[in-house]
C-alpha cells in the first residue's frame, strides 16, 4: 500500500502540475473571452438594431446614440465604425464613433480613398456573418488593433459593414492581472514568434509601426519567453511528452527548467497560441515532499505492522468468541452457546452484551417455540413458509388415560416433573420422525406431519412415531413397575386429510398450526380409545379409515369396528395399529370386547 501510495502520489503530482498549467492556460483563454466576447455581443446587437429600426447609420443621428451606449458598455472598444457600400470603387463613406483621450464620445464622417482599406472592407462585407479580422495598424493612434466586422444585411441586401475596434494593449493589461494573482507568466503569440499580449506589454511598447505592428518574443524583455523555441535535449523531450501530453514542453533557460503550456485558439481570426510559463521547481518541491513522505511512511509502516499484529491477535480472540457463539445459535444450540466476554472497546463490548442478551432471550424462546419447527420454517423459505395454505397432512393426538386419578396422588411439583419427562420423551420421538409438535394439551400432545415441509410419506412417519411412543412408554412402565409406581396408559389417535396450515391467531400472538376436520377426527379417535379400551393396556393406537388406507400395505392393522365419533353424524371406520411389517415382530393386541 505504501508503494501504491507513493506511485499514486507521483502520478497525482504530475497530473496536478499538468492540470495547473492547463487551468492557467484556460484562465488566460477566459480572460481573452471576457475581453472580446462582449465586443461580439454588442456588435451583433447594433447590427440587429440597425435592421429592426431601419436606420441609415451614416445619415441617422440615432446610430450615434446607439454606438455611444455600446462604447460605454464595453470600455475595451476604442471605436465603432459603419461603412456604407459605395457605388464608386475608389472611395467609401463611413461614420466613426470613438472615445477621445478624456473619455468623451465623439463622432465624425469620413470618405475613405485608401485602396487597401476599401479592399479590406469589401472582403469583409462579402463574409456571411460576424468575424474577427487580422491585426491591423492604425496610424491615428499609433497602435495595432483587433476589429470585429459584422456585415449588415436586410432582406438579403447589403446595408453596410459594422466594425468594432479593440486596442491590443488592453489584452496585455488583462494578462498582467493574471500574472500578479497566480505567479505565472501568461502570453498570447501570433505565428509563434510575434507577441500579441504579455504582462511586459501592459504599459505599452514603442518602436512599432505599420510594417512592425507586433514585437517579437526577443523584443519584449523576457529571456524566458525568448527561449521558448530554442533547442532541447532528449531528456527534456521525453519529460515534455510525459508531463504535458503534447500541450507544451520543457526548456532549460539559465540552469533553470521552465514549463511552457499552451494551446491554439482560432476564435479571433488568425490562429493564436495562448499559454503560460512557470518554473519547474514547483514540481521539484512536490517531489521532495513525496520523498519525505516515503521516509515517514516507512517508519509508520514498521510501527503499524507490530501494533497491528498485536492488536490483531487480541481482536481475533474476541471475534473467535463471537464466531463460536454464532455457530451455536446457527445450530439452535442455545443451551450450549457460551457467553461472550466483556471488552474495553465500546463497540466490541456492546456487541458482546447484545450477543449475551440475545442468547438469554433465545433460551427462553426455545422453551416456547420448538427448534425443529423453526428449522423447518426456515428451510421452507422464510415468509413463504408461514402463508396459510391447503395441505394434505397427518394429525396425531396423544393422551394419558386416567391422568386425573394419577395426579391426585402427587404434589404440584411432582405433576409438573412427571409431565415434563413424559412430553420430553414423546417430543423426541416425534422430532426423530420429522414431525411438528403443535401444542401440549394438558397431559396430551398434538402433532402433525406434512407441513411446513412437504412429506409424501407423512402418514407412515406418524405411524412409526406412534409405535416408537408405544415402545418408549412400555419401557418406561417396566421401570416404574420396578419402583412400585403405577404404569402410564397412553391413547393415540391418528387421522389424515386436507387442512389449512399457517400462522393463525391475533397479530400480537400467532401460532403455526393447522385447522380442519382431520384435526377434530384425530382428537375424537384419541378420545374413543380412552372410552372403549380398558386402562390395563399400556398404549392403544387408533387410525381413521383415510390414514389406514394410506399405510395398509406396510403396517399391520386390526379392524376396530365402525363408530360415530363425538360431534359427527356419519360413521367412521376405525383401525388399530399393531406393528410395522418391516420392523421386528410386535405382540398382537387382542381386540377389546367393545370392538368384538
Amino acid at each position: 500500500m505504501l508503494y501504491v501510495g507513493v506511485w499514486a502520489g507521483g502520478a497525482n503530482t504530475a497530473d496536478l502540475t499538468r492540470d495547473k498549467a492547463a487551468l492557467a492556460t484556460a484562465l488566460v483563454r477566459e480572460r481573452l473571452r471576457d475581453t472580446l466576447e462582449p465586443v461580439r455581443t454588442q456588435g451583433e446587437y447594433l447590427a440587429r438594431t440597425i435592421i429592426a429600426s431601419d436606420i441609415d447609420p451614416v445619415d441617422d443621428r440615432r446610430f450615434v446614440e446607439l454606438a455611444g451606449g455600446a462604447l460605454s458598455a464595453t470600455p475595451q472598444v476604442l471605436a465603432i465604425v459603419f461603412i456604407r457600400p459605395s457605388t464608386e470603387p475608389t472611395d467609401s463613406q463611413e461614420i466613426r464613433i470613438y472615445r477621445e483621450a478624456d473619455g468623451r464620445i465623439a463622432s465624425t464622417y469620413v470618405t475613405t480613398k485608401d485602396p487597401e482599406l476599401i479592399a479590406t472592407g469589401t472582403r469583409s462585407m462579402a463574409m456571411p456573418g460576424a468575424h474577427w479580422a487580422d491585426i491591423a495598424w492604425v496610424d491615428e493612434i499609433k497602435q495595432p488593433v483587433l476589429s470585429l466586422r459584422v456585415p449588415v444585411r436586410k432582406d438579403g441586401q447589403l446595408r453596410g459593414l459594422l466594425i468594432a475596434v479593440v486596442t491590443v494593449g488592453g489584452l496585455s493589461q488583462s494578462l498582467k492581472a493574471v500574472a500578479d494573482d497566480y505567479g505565472l507568466t501568461p502570453f498570447v503569440l501570433v505565428d509563434r514568434t510575434l507577441v500579441l499580449a504579455h504582462p511586459n506589454l501592459a504599459s505599452g511598447f514603442g518602436n512599432r509601426d505599420r510594417g512592425h505592428p507586433l514585437p517579437t518574443i526577443a523584443e519584449i524583455g523576457d529571456a524566458v519567453m525568448a527561449g521558448i523555441w530554442t533547442g532541447s535535449d532528449f531528456i527534456d523531450q521525453r519529460r515534455s511528452r510525459s508531463l504535458l501530453k503534447g500541450e507544451g514542453h520543457l526548456r532549460e533557460i539559465g540552469y533553470q527548467t521552465y514549463v511552457y503550456a499552451y494551446r491554439e485558439v482560432e476564435d479571433y481570426g488568425a490562429a493564436w497560441l495562448v499559454g503560460t510559463v512557470q518554473p519547474e521547481h514547483t514540481l521539484d518541491a512536490a517531489i521532495d515532499r513525496i520523498i519525505r513522505a516515503v521516509a515517514v511512511g516507512l517508519t509508520i509502516l514498521a510501527v503499524s505492522l507490530v501494533l497491528t499484529f498485536l492488536f490483531g491477535r487480541w481482536m481475533t480472540g474476541k471475534l473467535r468468541e463471537l464466531a463460536n457463539t454464532a455457530v451455536s445459535v446457527k445450530q439452535f444450540d442455545f443451551a450450549g452457546a457460551p457467553h461472550v466476554g466483556r471488552s474495553r472497546l465500546r463497540e466490541l463490548d456492546d456487541t458482546a452484551t447484545a450477543f449475551n442478551s440475545m442468547i438469554d432471550g433465545l433460551r427462553w424462546f426455545e422453551s416456547y417455540a420448538p427448534r425443529s419447527l423453526v428449522r423447518r420454517l426456515i428451510r421452507a423459505g422464510g415468509e413463504r413458509g408461514v402463508e396459510s395454505i391447503q395441505r394434505e397432512v397427518t394429525v396425531m393426538f396423544t393422551d394419558i388415560a386416567g391422568f386425573t386419578t394419577l395426579s391426585e396422588t402427587m404434589g404440584a411439583a411432582e405433576v409438573a416433573d412427571f409431565l415434563n419427562e413424559h412430553f420430553a420423551l414423546v417430543d423426541k420421538v416425534i422430532d426423530a420422525e420429522q414431525g411438528t409438535v403443535d401444542k401440549h394439551l394438558g397431559d396430551g400432545v398434538m402433532a402433525f406431519w406434512g407441513a411446513p415441509e412437504t412429506q409424501d410419506d407423512h402418514t407412515e412417519r406418524a405411524c412409526r412415531a406412534a409405535l416408537k411412543i408405544r415402545d418408549t412408554v412400555e419401557a418406561q412402565n417396566r421401570d416404574r413397575a420396578a419402583f412400585g409406581l403405577p404404569k402410564i396408559n397412553v391413547r393415540i389417535g391418528i387421522h389424515c386429510g386436507a387442512v389449512t396450515v399457517g400462522n393463525i391467531g391475533a397479530a400480537s400472538r400467532l401460532s403455526y398450526t393447522i385447522v380442519g376436520d382431520p384435526v377434530n377426527t384425530a382428537s375424537r379417535l384419541c378420545e374413543l380409545a380412552k372410552q372403549v379400551v380398558p386402562d390395563g393396556r399400556d398404549v392403544v393406537i387408533l387410525l381413521g379409515d383415510a390414514a389406514a388406507s394410506r399405510v395398509a400395505p406396510a403396517f399391520a392393522l386390526l379392524p376396530f369396528g365402525t363408530h360415530v365419533l363425538r360431534g359427527r353424524q356419519a360413521d367412521t371406520e376405525v383401525f388399530q395399529l399393531l406393528k410395522c411389517l418391516d420392523a421386528a415382530p410386535v405382540a398382537a393386541l387382542a381386540p377389546s370386547p367393545a370392538a368384538e
